[in-house]
């Protein structure tokens, strides 16, 4: 199914947005390598950006079109309000009825002809690939703007060379990719279930909006765990700290010690 698109209306929509939306989230910039684009304008960010099937916190499924998994805040002088303003450069919301629309109220990020709560970058729509795939393109191309349109591969060949271009590690672009494979998922007989995907272990978030000074877990114990010196259980350890890829860690000059990984300055910043 093809659906129409208002280019003026998104487009608009979603400039406008950025400097009302001063909505802040988890902030995990210092895990993104130097090389990769400010976001201060849509200036070297990937023309499209494949979607891929992830679960929150409470294990519902959403769809994720994000060129990078875990989000950053991006500070900006908004001119009208006379000061900088921060926000996430990862918009929540959920397409209903072929319009998808952010959960903050700040407008249309796209339109698609399935029902579904997603997570986008900003500076992108939503919209179907030639080969009816959700994905992303950015606000000055695709079907918006009458521009050319791709298929599902090749937005995941876009974002590939786009990592690779921009020095994140060959081995951490491979394992990213991986989670974008909704064109080799198998459908259920009854189409109205949903999509069996190979990817078994999405990422999670934290539930906690604490910073997160100290974490450790004894190597000589099975279940001892602080964070900010309080105990707390291995299992609940993704309640504080989000779930990242490991070469990613250490790409960025970190580490690793079961299950917590660390930043080049011993703060802790996820669980492997």
């Amino acid at each position: 199914m093809k659906l129409k698109i208002n280019s003026l209306t998104i487009a608009a929509t979603i400039l406008v947005s950025f400097s009302t939306n001063t909505t802040r989230a988890a902030d995990y910039g210092y895990l993104y390598p130097p090389l990769l684009p400010n976001e201060q304008s849509v200036n070297d960010l990937p023309y499209a950006i494949p979607c891929a099937e992830a679960k929150n916190q409470h294990g519902a499924s959403f769809y994720r079109c994000t060129w990078f998994v875990l989000p950053r805040n991006i500070t900006q002088w908004d001119s009208q309000q006379q000061r900088n303003v921060t926000f996430s450069n990862h918009v929540s919301g959920r397409c209903i009825r072929g319009t998808c629309r952010a959960s903050n109220g700040s407008g249309v990020y796209g339109s698609y002809s399935r029902d579904f709560p997603f997570s986008v970058s900003i500076y992108y729509y939503i919209h179907e690939s030639t080969d009816g795939y959700p994905i992303a393109y950015r606000i000055d191309g695709g079907p918006a703007k009458n521009e050319n349109t791709v298929s599902y591969a090749q937005a995941k060949g876009i974002l590939n060379n786009f990592l690779l271009d921009h020095g994140v590690d060959a081995d951490s672009v491979k394992q990213s990719m991986s989670a974008y494979d909704l064109d080799i998922a198998t459908v259920d007989s009854d189409a109205e279930k949903d999509l069996e995907y190979t990817d078994s272990k999405p990422l999670t978030k934290p539930t906690k909006t604490i910073e997160i000074k100290e974490a450790w877990c004894n190597p000589r114990a099975d279940d001892e765990c602080t964070v900010n010196g309080q105990k707390v259980s291995i299992a609940d350890l993704n309640q504080y700290l989000p779930q990242v890829y490991e070469l990613e860690i250490l790409n960025a000059g970190g580490y690793c010690e079961y299950p917590i990984c660390y930043d080049q300055n011993d703060k802790p910043v996820g669980l492997r």
